[in-house]
């Protein structure tokens, strides 16, 4: 006689061989969804640092004797309670000069220079405004453009007889602006609007250039754009000043907190009204709602005291990572100090 499985023995045997089975099972897919993770962390915090690190090379260099333009927009959600602070998204942009080793990315020759202006918004890809992109895929615009008085570059273009593709290539297509700083600053006001217009998507004054070409356009796959991405996947990005005469951060949709916007500094009624602050151009310009404070005194001497502006900016932002692993994303404050 020989011996062998009984079939009570059989059926325990594969009993715990599935159990085993089924416990790798789990082990392998927890192992799995935390390399998932992991992978995207890693990621979303990579993206962290290369905005971060872009911020402070930028203001480290920057040039308070320039124009500073910076606009704010608070969007709401749709399907969303317009009373409810929680239902409106940051889409703020600001537009500085600053110092420092600065070279172009696409144009030929290389560009090179020691000043540039340059400007953080949220893109557009192609007519779709930022607003209304999916907010995982949204990119987050550098727009750099190098002051030159090089010669053999061609001159700048006078925006009294600029049509519509023109700004488009002025602003999304050139790196540099043929003009001095001091040049810049005694531009026209009538000039100004439009310029100012063209690069931040926000109609300034009486500025008549049209929506279709305003603002940074970026899409990832087109090389003649790839210059001035930052980042993708950037769901909202805001840009808030501290305002020393309150003891907060500004401009705020709910500055107390409190649910009630009555005080907001936000026009939320009305879409056309957009706050902003230029610094330190011929006119000094501050549109806060709930803030009185005297377009004088927008100039280097008052500059730690400018609502907006101040002693430092506080940028926040919220990352998603490129498989949508992180659903809701990580949201990330940065600081950058103003008063060195």
């Amino acid at each position: 006689m020989r011996k062998a499985f009984t079939l009570i023995e059989l059926l325990v045997a594969i009993g715990i061989l599935a159990v085993v089975m089924s416990f790798a099972g789990v082990i392998f897919k927890v192992s799995i969804g935390a390399h998932r993770t992991t992978t995207a962390n890693a990621e979303i915090m990579q993206k962290l640092r290369a905005i971060t690190n872009q911020l402070n090379t930028d203001f480290k260099g920057l040039r308070k004797d320039g124009e500073i333009f910076v606009v704010w927009v608070a969007a709401q959600k749709p399907n969303t309670n317009p009373n409810d602070p929680n239902s409106y998204e940051r889409f703020d942009r600001i537009i500085f000069f600053a110092d420092g080793d600065f070279q172009s990315y696409g144009a030929n020759p290389i560009i090179r220079g020691n000043t540039a202006r340059i400007c953080y918004m949220l893109a557009k890809r192609g007519n779709l405004k930022a607003q209304a992109q999916d907010k995982t895929k949204r990119v987050l615009a550098r727009n750099l453009h190098i002051l030159t008085a090089d010669p053999s570059l061609a001159d700048f273009l006078d925006p009294n007889s600029f049509s519509d593709a023109q700004w488009y290539e002025w602003n999304n297509r050139y790196e540099y602006d043929k003009i001095s700083l001091e040049g810049w600053k005694n531009i026209a006001w009538e000039d100004k609007m439009d310029m100012l217009t063209a690069m931040s998507d926000i109609q300034v004054g009486t500025s008549s250039v049209s929506e279709a070409i305003r603002g940074v356009a970026v899409e990832p796959a087109d090389a003649n754009s790839i210059h001035m991405l930052l980042c993708e996947g950037i769901g909202e990005f805001k840009i808030q000043g501290w305002y020393d005469a309150q003891q907060q951060w500004v401009p705020e949709v709910d500055p107390d907190g409190n649910g009630d916007l009555a005080d907001t500094h936000f026009f939320l009624n009305e879409p056309n009204n957009v706050p902003g602050v230029l610094y330190n151009s011929l006119r000094g310009i501050i549109n806060i709602n709930n803030i009185n404070y005297s377009g004088t005194q927008v100039d280097e001497a008052h500059f730690n005291a400018i609502p907006g502006l101040g002693r430092a900016l506080k940028f926040t932002f919220t990352l998603y990572d490129s498989k949508g692993i992180i659903k809701k994303g990580m949201t990330f404050t940065h600081i950058v100090y103003l008063d060195k």
